[in-house]
């Protein structure tokens, strides 16, 4: 997910932002070799089919290094779930319902979530008559702690292919991918697609980005997700950018809404 927006909206989102959406003057930029670190906090709330409201803060910080194509990144929040205890923090897409039927107090947990390790890779641009196609793999490693529920103490893996078609300014996207999750004790997590269609609009050195995204359920218990996403990104100057974000669910299976700021800053 951005850099323009699918690396800083990837750092922010490990738990509700939509799926890859790139800008052509960001994300595609050829500079041979760069590095930056992203941090800010994101923001939902939603009851998940559940018996309450659950509310997720989460404050990420993340190193993503770029040389040509190829694209690395890194990241490892704060978290601070405040909930029923059904509901598991996930890095890997939204929060895993357990069983919404079982009563569950409702718990306030906090502390560092799971480390979460991506790469992708851009298609040269000269292959492609005017798309932008980049895929991508990301492996979420079990970190945090599992007794708190902010994880489920399972490796899980996803996949991604992103493609979109600048034209000027303008430039639709559709972002596909496939999570895998790690079998966990006594719960029977399923394999989950994740789309997304929008476009990005660029104005002068402001980009802008609006998406529809769905997300297949993880478990029996929760349903699929529906939601619409906006943000832009505004560079302060040549190292710094800020980029402010929400987004509204369609329905149970998403949060009622959310939203985040981040600041990113250019190493080199």
């Amino acid at each position: 997910m951005k850099y323009a927006f699918a690396a800083l909206l990837t750092s922010a989102a490990l738990l509700a932002t939509p799926a890859a959406a790139q800008s052509s003057h960001e994300a595609r930029s050829r500079n041979a070799f760069g590095a930056s670190l992203t941090t800010g906090v994101d923001y939902s709330i939603g009851d998940y089919g559940a018996s309450g409201d659950t509310k997720i803060l989460v404050v990420p910080i993340s190193l993503r290094v770029k040389r040509g194509n190829i694209r690395l990144g890194a990241t490892l929040p704060y978290l601070r779930i405040d909930g029923p205890g059904n509901i598991v923090g996930s890095g890997n897409g939204g929060p895993i319902v357990i069983d919404p039927k079982d009563p569950a107090p409702r718990v306030v947990r906090k502390g560092l979530g799971d480390v979460s390790l991506s790469a992708s890779y851009s298609i040269p641009d000269q292959l492609l008559h005017g798309f932008e196609v980049d895929i991508g793999g990301r492996v979420k490693l079990p970190t945090s702690s599992a007794k708190k529920r902010l994880g489920t103490g399972k490796t899980d893996l996803a996949v991604t292919l992103d493609v979109a078609r600048p034209i000027g300014n303008f430039a639709p996207f559709v972002s596909v991918g496939y999570r895998m999750p790690g079998n966990v004790e006594g719960v029977e997590l399923r394999n989950s697609a994740i789309t997304s269609v929008g476009a990005t609009v660029t104005a002068g050195s402001t980009t802008f980005i609006a998406s529809y995204d769905y997300s297949a359920a993880a478990s029996e218990f929760a349903k699929d997700s529906h939601s619409l996403f906006g943000g832009l990104n505004v560079p302060v100057n040549n190292r710094f950018s800020f980029t402010g974000y929400g987004a509204a669910g369609l329905n149970n299976g998403a949060p009622d809404f959310g939203g985040g700021l981040l600041l990113s800053a250019r190493i080199f």
